[in-house]
């Protein structure tokens, strides 16, 4: 699956990466830089402006619209490093056979989404300048909670 980043792209910290540096969970920023792993190979294509990546890049740099962080050495006022989290958790599930197993995943990602498209729930507390919403009635009927 590929996934796009971009230098000047919007977006929003999913989780609660340093909460005494306001590094939070619907912080909003934008991307000013992606330091990529060092085994990735810079293949120049002329023919194209996107670059597949073969693995997660070490870190994103975001400048943030608000953080409590001291500024770092070498780094704008406002912009940290992000890196990639890692969360393993375990699932039961039934083989073939009929056996239950439980199968144990790891899962590694940077913690943000692209601010430019959220739910509503993201958007709760928030301080957004200009919004675009879509109320047009759903393909299919809801369900109730």
């Amino acid at each position: 699956k590929l996934i796009d980043i971009t230098i000047r792209m919007k977006v929003m910290v999913t989780q609660n990466v340093e909460t005494n540096l306001d590094i939070t969970n619907e912080a909003q920023g934008t991307i000013v830089g992606i330091k990529l792993h060092p085994d990735e190979r810079m293949v120049s294509k002329r023919t194209s402006q996107y670059m597949e990546l073969q693995h997660l890049p070490l870190y994103i740099l975001v400048e943030l619209q608000q953080t409590w962080a001291t500024q770092l050495t070498g780094l704008e006022e406002c912009v940290i490093p992000i890196e990639p989290r890692t969360q393993t958790f375990q699932v039961k599930c039934e083989q073939s056979n009929g056996q239950q197993v439980t199968k144990t995943v790891k899962w590694r990602q940077f913690p943000m989404t692209a601010a430019y498209t959220f739910t509503d729930y993201r958007s709760q507390g928030q301080t957004i300048p200009y919004v675009l919403v879509d109320i047009a009635t759903p393909l299919r009927r809801a369900e109730p909670f």
